[in-house]
C-alpha cells in the first residue's frame, strides 16, 4: 500500500497542551511537519522547540482571529487540522449547571466548529487538506451520566459527517476519530475514574498518524479506537 509522506506539510492542532493533542504535536514534528500548537495554556507546555505555540481560548472570537492571523503570516497553506480541544463532564443532568452546559457545548461543539470553519476556508483555495475531528465513543454511544457531554459529541459527529460531504468536491478529506477512554488529565475533574487500564495517548496518536498517511485515494470517514487486550 502507498503511504503518504507528511514531511513538509503544515498542521494546526487545537488542544495541544496535554494528552492526545500534545502527543500528536510531538509525533508530527518528528515526521517533518510544521506544527502550530494551539491551546489556552500552550505557553507552559513542554513541546519540541520546532513547534510553534499560539495561545488560544477557544471561546474567544478575537483570540481565534488573532491566532489565524499569526498562522497566515507564517504559512500560506494548512494541510492538516486536528481538532483535539475537549472538556469532559461526567454528571447527572439534574445536577448540571447552566454554566457547565455552556462551557461543554462551547468547547466540544461550538469551538471546534469555529476552528474547522477557519481552516476549511483556507483549504478550499488549495483544493486539498485533511480535517480530523477527535470526538469520542460518547459520540456514538449514549451514557446516562454524560448527557451534556454526549450531546456535544453527537453534535460534533453530525457536523463532521456533513462537512465530509461538503468538502469532498474540494478534495478535502474529513475524518471523525472516536477514541475510548485514555489515561490523561481529562478525567482528573469530576467523578473519580480509575484510568490505569485506559489507552495511552501516544498509542492513539500513532493510529491517527496512520490515518493521515493513508493515500488520498482513500477517504477515512469514521475511525473508532478502543482498548485492546
Amino acid at each position: 500500500m502507498i503511504v503518504e509522506t507528511l514531511n513538509g506539510k503544515v498542521a494546526v492542532i487545537v488542544g495541544a497542551s496535554s494528552g492526545l493533542g500534545r502527543a500528536l504535536a510531538q509525533l508530527l514534528s518528528t515526521e517533518g511537519v510544521k506544527v502550530f500548537a494551539l491551546a489556552r495554556s500552550i505557553e507552559s507546555s513542554n513541546l519540541a522547540s520546532s513547534i510553534i505555540k499560539i495561545p488560544l481560548n477557544i471561546h474567544d472570537f478575537k483570540q481565534i482571529d488573532e491566532a489565524f492571523s499569526a498562522i497566515d503570516k507564517q504559512t500560506n497553506k494548512i494541510d492538516i487540522l486536528i481538532n483535539c480541544a475537549g472538556r469532559g463532564l461526567v454528571k447527572n443532568l439534574e445536577d448540571t449547571t447552566r454554566d457547565e452546559i455552556i462551557d461543554v457545548l462551547g468547547i466540544n461543539l461550538n469551538g471546534n466548529l469555529y476552528i474547522a470553519q477557519e481552516v476549511y476556508k483556507r483549504m478550499i483555495h488549495h483544493n486539498s487538506g485533511h480535517i480530523i475531528n477527535v470526538i469520542s465513543t460518547s459520540g456514538v454511544k449514549a451514557r446516562a451520566d454524560e448527557t451534556i457531554y454526549c450531546a456535544s459529541k453527537w453534535g460534533l459527529r453530525g457536523f463532521t459527517e456533513s462537512l465530509r460531504l461538503a468538502a469532498a468536491p474540494h478534495k478535502i478529506r474529513v475524518t471523525g476519530i472516536y477514541p475510548g477512554g485514555m489515561d490523561t488529565n481529562f478525567w482528573k475533574i469530576g467523578k473519580f475514574r480509575d484510568t490505569s487500564q485506559y489507552m495511552k495517548a501516544e498509542d492513539v496518536a500513532h493510529q491517527i498518524i496512520m490515518v493521515l498517511k493513508s493515500p488520498t485515494t482513500i477517504a477515512p470517514s469514521e475511525y473508532i479506537i478502543e482498548r485492546g487486550f
